[in-house]
């Protein structure tokens, strides 16, 4: 059989040894992390990033087909699903445009979409919004959830256990779902926070990933909109998730030995730039500047207006890990609630 390779819009690397990481290289400069879980019957699609590419030149750009008809790398040269004989699971991070606009292409294939059932309302009402695809002028993608993921809840379909647990999540949005793969202990995040560089660099795709223009600059910023953000919901958010980590780093360090040299640690998977680290230490990492930038400790870098909204953007030094970006209320709101002046 002649397998011509297409110039595509996507990259691809190996998660782990079920999952694989697709990167779009999209219009918008968002690259945004699609991560595909594989089983035996299903590919699980933790969201579908933007159909749209940056350049003009590569002539397969639908997710879809490039997991139907494209040799991937990170599967030694396979297709991931031919003809597509397996079903679809689409996972939904959160509902911004660039992790839902590629869901249409799925539809005719009858997929199951999950979302988190964490104040519905989000979803159900003034989706245009919301989704930000108003603000960006494309058409908001029409589907029916299938699933709503309650909190903890271990995912089972038709009977069949999945081996995922849901969390929520919310502060970026209030949809914002992770998952926990249990069988190789990596959790995904979503939006919820990711460096501001690549740890290593993916020379398929331009320098600069997640920097996405605005006021201002965001500098791959952990962003928060002004439509569903929330920094106290953020921070317990935060909690949780470390709560969780800790656990499952204790019972893995119970099951394989004390040391941490030779036991295996929880990785953490983001929606952009990071997708293999080290779940604990990134956490307690975000946590404690958020910590700082709420108790006044860090100044802010730069200002902008947005919609008619104040924006402002935290950078503690070049060489930081992070930055951050939101509403100036948000982080107003937040110093109120954790440093209440007596």
């Amino acid at each position: 059989m002649l397998i011509i390779l297409f110039q595509t819009s996507f990259v691809d690397r190996r998660v782990n040894s079920s999952t694989l990481l697709i990167i779009e290289d999209d219009h918008y400069g968002e690259q945004p992390h699609i991560y595909v879980k594989i089983y035996p019957d299903y590919l699980l699609i933790a969201d579908t990033g933007c159909n749209t590419p940056r350049s003009n030149k590569p002539s397969l750009t639908s997710l879809r087909q490039y997991l139907e008809t494209y040799p991937l790398p990170s599967n030694n040269n396979q297709i991931l699903n031919p003809d597509g004989q397996k079903k679809y699971i689409i996972l939904c991070s959160h509902c911004h445009y660039d992790h839902i606009l590629g869901i249409p292409q799925f539809l005719p294939a009858n997929p199951v979409i999950i979302a988190s059932d964490f104040e519905k309302s989000f979803l159900l009402e003034n989706f245009p919004t919301h989704s930000l695809c108003k603000f960006k002028d494309v058409q908001t993608p029409k589907y029916t959830i299938s699933h709503w993921a309650r909190h903890l809840e271990f995912f089972m379909l038709s009977g069949v256990p999945f081996r995922i647990q849901f969390l929520h999540i919310p502060g970026h949005t209030p949809d914002s779902l992770g998952w926990y793969d249990i069988d190789e202990h990596h959790l995904y995040v979503g939006d919820t926070f990711y460096e501001r560089k690549r740890s290593t660099r993916i020379p398929e795709l331009p320098d600069g990933g997640g920097q996405v223009p605005g006021l201002p600059a965001t500098q791959a910023a952990i962003i928060f909109p002004e439509e569903g953000g929330d920094w106290i919901q953020f921070m317990s958010s935060l909690d949780l998730l470390l709560s969780f980590v800790l656990h499952k780093n204790s019972e893995l360090r119970r099951q394989h030995g004390l040391s941490h040299e030779a036991t295996p640690r929880v990785k953490v998977g983001c929606s952009h730039l990071t997708y293999n680290a080290d779940a604990e230490h990134m956490i307690i990492e975000v946590r404690a500047l958020f910590e700082r930038i709420i108790a006044g400790k860090v100044p802010v870098t730069n200002s902008g207006e947005s919609r008619g909204v104040i924006h402002d953007f935290w950078l503690e030094s070049e060489t930081s890990k992070y930055s951050v970006m939101a509403p100036r209320h948000l982080a107003e709101e937040a110093r109120r609630h954790f440093h209440p002046v007596s």
